[in-house]
């Protein structure tokens, strides 16, 4: 299971690598969807999930939250689904544990 850090507040942004089993283009007919939840299963935010470089390779996913402000600290999760438009059939990336800590400097606007 991968894993990654985030200091709440911070702009969340990360690529997703998937698997050399599958062929750059191969996702190109599948929609994708990514939630961050809790370890229990709450949903905390739906990323932003993009093709990193589409016109290159599709196997690099960029994920994207702007504001993580209400975050909650701790041991969170996400994983990236993708249904195939053909005929709905599912399929989901591994699980990442983020660990969200607290930011020290925080700046008022």
């Amino acid at each position: 299971m991968a894993s990654t850090q985030l200091k709440r507040g911070d702009t969340f942004l990360r690529w997703l690598v998937l698997p050399s089993a599958y062929e750059d283009g191969y996702f190109l007919d599948w929609d994708v969807a990514c939630q961050l939840r809790t370890r229990r299963g709450k949903p905390i935010a739906d990323l932003t999930a993009s093709w990193e470089d589409p016109a290159a390779t599709t196997r690099v996913l960029r994920l994207f939250a702007q504001d993580t402000t209400a975050w909650p600290l701790g041991l969170q999760e996400l994983d990236a689904q993708f249904t195939r438009q053909l005929d709905g059939f599912i399929l989901s990336t591994e699980t990442v544990i983020v660990e969200i800590i607290r930011d020290v400097t925080q700046v008022t606007r």
